[in-house]
């Protein structure tokens, strides 16, 4: 599934543009044809419910099919996993650590800018 609802917001504050989800709308199906026709430069997975730990037991699943090492974010090393529990999947106070967190990863770190670096990590 791509994210929806507050998450395709929450990228754009990151600086970051969400190619599957649309703002206020519910989390769309995505199949493997339509994440290989995009070809994102950045996935990030964070599963509704999932800690980073539960992600990451799922992701050899995905570094299993045989599209996953052909995608753009794979080969140049810009897939990560995010707690999705903690922090994107619940509408609250973290949504502005939600939007840190995804800045992060899109664009590293930067200068008088932290985050907490044990919500995120980085697959690939």
């Amino acid at each position: 599934m791509a994210a929806g609802n507050w998450t395709p917001e929450l990228v754009e504050f990151a600086g970051g543009e969400n190619i599957f989800g649309e703002i206020g709308q519910h989390s769309p199906w995505l199949s493997w044809e339509e994440l290989q026709a995009a070809d994102p430069d950045v996935l990030v997975l964070s599963p509704c419910g999932f800690s980073l730990e539960r992600t990451m037991q799922d992701v050899p699943l995905l570094q299993q099919h045989p599209a996953w090492s052909a995608l753009r974010a794979v080969k140049n090393g810009r897939v990560f996993a995010i707690d999705g529990n903690a922090y994107l999947n619940r509408s609250g106070p973290r949504l502005v650590e939600s939007a840190e967190l995804l800045g992060r990863v899109l664009w590293g770190s930067l200068p008088d800018f932290s985050v907490d670096e044990h919500a995120h990590t980085q697959i690939a």
